[in-house]
């Protein structure tokens, strides 16, 4: 999963709005639905019974999801508590097949992945697929080479790092089916788009053998016992040097798993209950994709002899169920979330996640020329299920990555990577037109490189290459020689259902509602007593008297190597309290995800004064991202308090947005 991380749960309280109409009719304001209405949208309609993949609970933006260990029941409410400041994604009500759980599968949002549209030039991984595994920590012990060429660290018990890697070098063998489900996902079309065109740039189907790229021991220094987001990302960027992925393009088509030794806490993985996630983070290498891959065996609900095999080998379960899910996703969604997700975040392997074996679309062994591996399926979108295989998809031969727009200081050094792919491995040479004054591209790397001379403004830049074998490919992008932030201009929406349209009326901790959390009955709503901005659904804040705030909550994931964030909303205040030393409030707050200590009130609105009618807000949130570290996730209230006993203001809404560069 990404590092979806699920938001901070500061107050959860399930509220009905009985008696509540009255009140809000004598202040001149009008009642939201009430308990008995219980719209649902049309989104909560029925599932092909034949599918029913699960739905593996989450609370926050992508960005590397967090994957729930599944040791026990996690229907509604169970795991609504924080733990160290962070509620534990969820898993919907019935969809846990684990020891404790019901064994049945629910996933009543059947919803199809679309293309968010690239972020930092990166929708999928384009090229050959590849993998480097990082086992991080002098705790591993001292390297040595098996029969079958594996490196087998002294400090490594269960023998997870084999294991590891027989299954990479695995892929693409024995009629690896499970691969090419993934093929079906490309990049390069239009954002929202469900289905590839033939002419795409589409997941390549890997070689045999080809996978496993190399293997880090980095035991100079011991892991951090509870290694930070930060931490992880920045072993990621020595892996990458220690690899001699030094530039944008060699970055391109990796990802690099971060495996933290046994006994360890990364990302404080025991506390906040998951098992992995992937992210990315941008580097003077480029952007690279990792995974926190923490020792699974020492969490039982992690995949540990899940079949019930109670066997060495079957503790290790966890590496092929997570392992697999974390290196799928990262092919669907390397730069998350600018790959392929649902509308509720939910990335190709998450809307799979945890079927029981033997159902339809659970999980099960894929026999490989280096073992039996247990995995879980994918999701298809040509299918509309939960797929263990599916043909091949093969697009065209050669392709060239999408470029982002980006802006490049006037009168200083450029260095920017364009990445063509060829499955038949030929040679490519690269070409360009537009280019502004002091740039030129290398025939045979692809990079853009020089000086920028004057401000040039926005140019139209276009990047061809040509294969030994004559086929071609272009790509364009445009260039600003001109002030403003360096580098890839803001990436897609960040946030999960910003228009609030998945929501639910009610708080049942479904994946459709825990995008923002709610803090009672109807907060998010489709109620005809007043409007929403755009769309149907909205957040209605300040329908309770004083003493029982209202509020919203999401997880805002941030990226290393990004420097700039901003949260914009509509609001319409609608009030009858105009009094100016007692107004009605709405806070934006930030916390922290770790502790949920309070970063800092970034900006309070009140009733005095207020216009009616939706109007658009922005704040910057850089300084407070700052303050706990960029490459760290941190938690967005929004939270109104009514100064009175009875409320008089509605803080209304809607469309709210966050973009960062």
């Amino acid at each position: 999963m990404l590092r979806h991380r699920a938001g901070l749960l500061l107050h959860s309280r399930r509220t009905l709005m009985v008696g509540l109409a009255a009140g809000l009719a004598a202040a001149g304001l009008v009642a939201p639905l009430t308990a008995a209405a219980d719209p649902h949208p049309a989104t909560h309609g029925t599932v092909q019974a034949q599918a029913k993949p699960a739905t593996p609970k989450s609370g926050g933006p992508h960005k590397a999801a967090a994957f729930k260990p599944h040791a026990a029941k996690a229907g509604p409410l169970a795991t609504a508590g924080k733990t160290g400041g962070k509620v534990t994604p969820q898993t919907a009500d019935g969809a846990d097949p684990g020891p404790q759980g019901d064994g049945s599968v629910a996933n009543e949002y059947d919803l199809q992945m679309t293309y968010k549209g690239a972020q930092d030039s990166a929708g999928i991984v384009t090229g050959p697929p590849k993998v480097y595994l990082v086992l991080w920590g002098s705790q591993w012990g001292t390297p040595s080479t098996n029969s079958t060429g594996d490196v087998v660290p002294s400090g490594d018990p269960d023998g997870a790092a084999a294991y590891q890697q027989d299954f990479f070098k695995g892929l693409g063998s024995a009629g690896d089916g499970w691969s090419a489900v993934l093929t079906q996902y490309c990049e390069g079309i239009q954002a929202g788009s469900l289905q590839c065109p033939a002419n795409a740039a589409h997941i390549q189907y890997p070689q045999p053998g080809s996978v496993l790229a190399g293997v880090w021991v980095d035991n100079a220094a011991a892991a951090p016992q509870a290694a930070s987001e930060p931490q992880l990302a920045a072993e990621a960027t020595a892996a990458a040097q220690h690899f001699g992925n030094v530039t944008e393009a060699q970055n391109r088509n990796v990802q690099y798993i971060i495996d933290s030794p046994q006994g360890t806490n990364p990302d404080k993985w025991k506390d906040l209950g998951y098992c992995a996630w992937h992210d990315f983070e941008r580097t003077k290498f480029g952007s690279i994709a990792y995974t926190n891959m923490p020792y699974q065996p020492d969490v039982a609900g992690c995949g540990a002899n899940w079949f019930g095999e109670n066997t060495a080998r079957g503790k290790l379960d966890g590496y092929g169920i997570i392992g697999g899910h974390e290196y799928a996703e990262t092919l669907t969604d390397p730069n998350t979330p600018g790959g392929w997700t649902d509308a509720t975040g939910q990335e190709v392997g998450d809307k799979c996640a945890w079927i029981p074996q033997g159902a339809n679309g659970g999980l099960f062994f894929e026999n490989l020329s280096t073992g039996s591996f247990p995995l879980q399926t994918l999701w298809s979108n040509t299918d509309h299920l939960c797929q263990s295989s599916d043909p091949i998809v093969t697009g065209p031969t050669l392709t060239l990555s999408v470029m982002c727009d980006r802006t490049d200081a006037p009168n200083s050094p450029v260095n920017i990577g364009a990445a063509a792919a060829d499955s038949s491995g030929a040679t490519v040479s690269y070409s360009a037109t537009g280019l502004p004054s002091g740039l030129s591209i290398n025939s045979g790397t692809g990079v853009i490189s020089g000086t920028s001379s004057g401000s040039n403004g926005w140019q139209r830049i276009t990047v061809n290459a040509t294969d030994a074998g004559g086929r071609t490919a272009s790509t364009g992008f445009w260039e600003n020689i001109g002030s403003g932030q360096t580098g890839c201009t803001a990436g897609p929406e960040q946030l999960i259902d910003p228009g609030f349209e998945n929501g639910s009326a009610d708080v049942n901790h479904t994946v459709m509602t825990d995008a923002w959390s709610p803090s009672g009955y109807n907060i998010i709503t489709p109620s005809s007593l007043h409007s929403a901005h755009s769309g149907t659904w909205y957040a209605w804040l300040g329908q309770n008297g004083s003493g029982a705030d209202d509020s919203i909550n999401t997880s805002l994931n941030t990226y290393a190597g990004y420097q700039n964030a901003n949260f914009s909303f509509w609001l319409d205040t609608e009030s009858t309290n105009t009094s100016g030393s007692n107004p009605d409030t709405l806070q934006l707050i930030a916390y922290s995800q770790y502790d949920g200590h309070q970063i800092g009130v970034v900006k309070t609105w009140n009733s005095t004064g207020s216009q009616p009618g939706y109007q658009q807000q922005s704040v910057n949130l850089t300084p407070f991202i700052g303050q706990v570290g960029w490459g760290t996730t941190i938690s967005l209230k929004l939270v109104s308090h009514e100064s009175g006993s009875t409320p008089t203001t509605a803080f209304l809404i809607d469309d709210a947005s966050v973009h960062e560069n």
